[in-house]
């Protein structure tokens, strides 16, 4: 109970604020004092309750936890969640010596002498001095369980028999769909699939939803909004065979669909446009996802659509570096990765592995960036793959190299403006032109020196006095002036020397400098502009010691300070083999080209499989493999596995086509399914792993801000682009600020994404602020004045019976039942309409 509560209270609140860790602190020992008479007898044990454990429940168990290890993410082999695994330890030996602080591991890594924990930053001293305490105290720890490792740890990195025998490493088989008993509930070959598992155990599908429930999930599956009453009047009146096709073929063509899928990808690369300042990079995605851009291509371009060359391009589309304006937009996924502003080399290497992190799980499935210190623990991954993959990353840089101060690397990205070929030469025509202007004023001003340098005076102290006006601080004020008195003494001198010999203040050849001066304003205002995108460009960090293109050593233990012995460029062994030419063999680029095309390879055994994976996630609640970004041996096997090849296959043999695999699951009998049960059924299949029923589904914090807005006739649509400022023009969620430095409160209620974690599943929880909030907020209310306003003012639904079919059709996407008729109309009797 106490745990529960803490997690949730994390999730609400937030991190590192003194004031809540008070009022935490607090509940936890009223919590306390109903658990037990051992706390009174034990100040130990409350120390532990009241300081300890929130603090690893915190920072600590999500890396080095029972639960951290189901998720494919336990780090170190340690487990800090009971007190045996502390006792324990990982790969690096027992983590606490009870009343020995100094010798004790968890303690030095708190203190960043050992290690750098937790990694989101150091605690405060206060806290450290806590864990201190407390293991000098003989670290008193009530929790019970041992450690459970659910698969073997490796000892020694060798590839097996087994490890070339896991499911995820095969290539996609080309299985025939089975033979099943009740072939008139099939609709398409992923029914078959079904079916067949479900007559294997003695089930049977579940019965077919109702019309007004199979168009409000398809319409939030594929634009995460709900449907009008004019659409379901359609939908319900419509009688031909293909009246569900209709529906999903006009969906899928909307522009919402591209707003809303675009959001499931951004999910799991950590966007936030406080980097896509320009958003650009999410305006790829939607359109990527709109125009059902190949996916093969989708992924390379995201790797390296910088180095891959334009052609069959417009050149108005082209840029002048001879990638397309696209492929350098694209390149924004790498550029989102996440680091602390530390040491330059350090952060590098941040760099490096937040990118094959995020290429590892969300392209390919697998936890490559486990292998950062030392070989895998479970999968055949040694450290010397993912050094030959970081020799990649390091080849190339989204970082100026700039530093702030003490050698620490700053988040100056590089931005790169999207003009196209044509533009960019109009502009360098442009420049020519201004120079050979800038040339004639420099000459005409040497003509006549003084005067010149005088009109220059006065024009600097006309701009300084109006900085001084808007200067902020006594310090910027200060410095104005001093420059301003100078100018002022400078300006004297030359007056008085234009007095003394005569020559001219004003003469021609300064009139003639204001003429060119005004063709060089309007020669600048012609010039083309752009966007700019973040991006990655090929050469490493300027600066660092990775700057050039090349091969990287392996880092011992994952510390820059140790470099150990180069390895070359290449892709992991397990999966492209040992007889690999070397990358630095084949290109003189950084070898993001070459992995890019091995990555959207048709061959590749898990390309396909993962995104054919996520694609059935989102549609049917859950994955087929239910950690979709670990399909290695810590991940879940999949239920359907010939259903999962079928589905990889069919996607490849499409053209990579997207909305096409999207087209065939949401057609399917599977699909379609009521997600009513009967509780023997439910009983005998809890989790719903042979899909005999359709998942319920909670509407993410995105849908749930897009309806509102929606039926309170306020959202504008998707083709309408967002205009920084206005705050009158509603559009949809993805396009909110999304600010690593600072949390949406109404989103974390809701469990919409960390932009700095990748999120392969959204979190589903139910707790008070929701409820709070759908009560409470301006959102909601506003909404209640503005439909309720509509309805009463639409002479179609003067009658009160059509006024409240209206209300449901609009909110629930069908008419009110009886009883629910009879409830709204007594409410409204004892209130009001609005």
């Amino acid at each position: 109970m106490r745990i529960t509560f803490l997690i949730e209270f994390r999730r609400h609140v937030g991190r590192r604020r003194a004031a809540i860790w008070r009022m935490l602190t607090a509940v936890v020992a009223c919590i306390s004092a109903f658990t037990g008479k051992a706390y009174a007898d034990d100040p130990g044990i409350a120390f532990f309750e009241t300081r300890i454990r929130p603090l690893l429940v915190t920072h600590c168990y999500e890396c080095h936890s029972a639960d951290a290890s189901a998720a494919g993410n336990l780090q170190g082999a340690l487990y800090l969640d009971t007190r045996s695994g502390m006792r324990t330890g990982g790969d690096a030996g027992p983590a606490v010596l009870p009343g020995d602080p100094e010798n004790s591991l968890l303690l030095a890594a708190l203190r960043r002498e050992v290690d750098q924990m937790p990694p989101a930053g150091r605690l405060p001293d206060e806290e450290i001095d806590a864990f201190a305490k407390w293991i000098a105290m003989g670290a008193p720890d009530p929790r019970e369980g041992g450690i459970v490792a659910p698969t073997p740890r490796r000892t020694a990195f060798a590839i097996s028999d087994e490890d070339r025998a896991h499911w995820a490493f095969q290539t996609v088989q080309d299985a025939p769909p089975p033979d099943v008993t009740d072939a008139a509930w099939v609709r398409n070959d992923i029914d078959r699939f079904v079916l067949a598992r479900l007559e294997l155990t003695g089930g049977r599908p579940g019965r077919e939803a109702d019309r007004y429930t199979l168009l409000r999930r398809t319409t939030y599956a594929l634009t995460g909004l709900p449907p009008t009453p004019d659409d379901v009047a359609e939908f319900v009146a419509d009688g031909r065979e293909q009246a569900f096709e209709v529906v999903v073929d006009r969906l899928l063509a909307s522009p919402e669909f591209g707003v809303h899928w675009a959001r499931h990808w951004l999910d799991g690369v950590r966007y936030a446009d406080s980097i896509d300042k320009s958003g650009e990079y999410r305006k790829w995605v939607i359109r990527a996802c709109n125009t059902d851009l190949p996916y093969d291509q989708f992924v390379r371009m995201q790797i390296a659509g910088d180095l891959l060359p334009a052609d069959g391009v417009p050149p108005d589309e082209t840029h002048a570096s001879g990638a397309s304006l696209d492929g350098l937009t694209a390149t924004g996924m790498l550029a989102l990765a996440e680091w602390e502003i530390v040491g330059r080399d350090l952060a590098v290497a941040e760099i490096v592995d937040s990118q094959i992190d995020v290429v590892g799980r969300h392209i390919l499935g697998l936890t490559l960036s486990c292998a950062r210190c030392h070989d895998h623990k479970f999968d055949p991954v040694s450290i010397d793959d993912y050094y030959s993959l970081a020799g990649i990353f390091f080849s190339s840089h989204i970082v100026t190299g700039k530093l702030v101060a003490d050698d620490r690397l700053t988040n100056e990205y590089v931005q790169v403006p999207l003009l196209s070929v044509e533009d960019d030469a109009d502009n360098q025509q442009i420049e020519a032109e201004i120079a050979a202007l800038e040339t004639r004023i420099a000459e005409l001003k040497a003509a006549v020196p003084q005067a010149a340098r005088l009109a220059d005076i006065e024009a600097e102290l006309s701009e300084l006095e109006k900085q001084i006006e808007k200067a902020s601080t006594s310090a910027s004020r200060q410095g104005l002036d001093t420059r301003r008195d100078g100018l002022r003494i400078e300006q004297q001198m030359l007056l008085i020397d234009q007095l003394e010999s005569r020559w001219p203040a004003h003469p021609a050849e300064l009139t003639t400098v204001a003429g060119i001066r005004s063709q060089i304003a309007a020669l600048q205002a012609s010039k083309h502009t752009a966007a700019t995108a973040v991006a990655i460009r090929d050469g490493g960090v300027p600066g660092s010691s990775r700057e050039q293109i090349g091969d990287a050593p392996v880092y011992l233990r994952g510390e820059y300070q140790h470099p150990g012995a180069i390895v070359a460029r290449r892709f992991p062994a397990m999966l492209a083999g040992d007889q690999q030419t070397p990358i630095g063999q084949r290109t003189t680029q950084s070898g993001r080209l070459e992995l890019a095309d091995w990555i959207a390879a048709p061959q590749h055994p898990l390309t396909a499989r993962v995104m054919a994976n996520r694609v059935w996630q989102h549609l049917i609640g859950q994955g087929l493999v239910r950690t979709p970004d670990n399909f290695g041996r810590l991940g879940e096997p999949p239920t359907h596995p010939e259903l999962l090849d079928h589905l990889a296959g069919r996607f490849v043999e499409s053209g990579w086509s997207v909305k096409r695999l999207i087209r065939e699951i949401v057609l399917s009998a599977t699909f379609r399914q009521s997600s009513l049960v009967a509780p023997e059924d439910a009983r005998g299949d809890p989790e719903n792993r042979l899909l005999g029923r359709m998942n319920r589904r909670r509407l993410t914090y995105e849908e749930l801000r897009d309806s509102l807005h929606f039926v309170g006739g306020r959202l504008t649509p998707a083709t309408q682009a967002p205009v920084p400022g206005n705050a009158t023009v509603v559009v949809r969620t993805i396009f909110e600020p999304v600010d690593r430095r600072q949390s949406n409160a109404a989103a974390a209620i809701f469990d919409a994404p960390d932009p700095k974690a990748i999120v392969p599943i959204r979190a589903e929880t139910t707790t008070a602020p929701q409820a709070l909030f759908l009560m409470n907020n301006p959102l909601a209310a506003e909404t209640s004045e503005q439909l309720s306003a509509r309805l009463t003012r639409d002479p179609l639904t003067a009658d009160g019976t059509e006024r409240y079919n209206q209300l449901w059709l609009t909110l629930y996407g069908r008419p009110p039942a009886a009883d629910e008729l009879d409830d709204a109309r007594s409410l409204v009797g004892r209130l009001s309409w609005q």
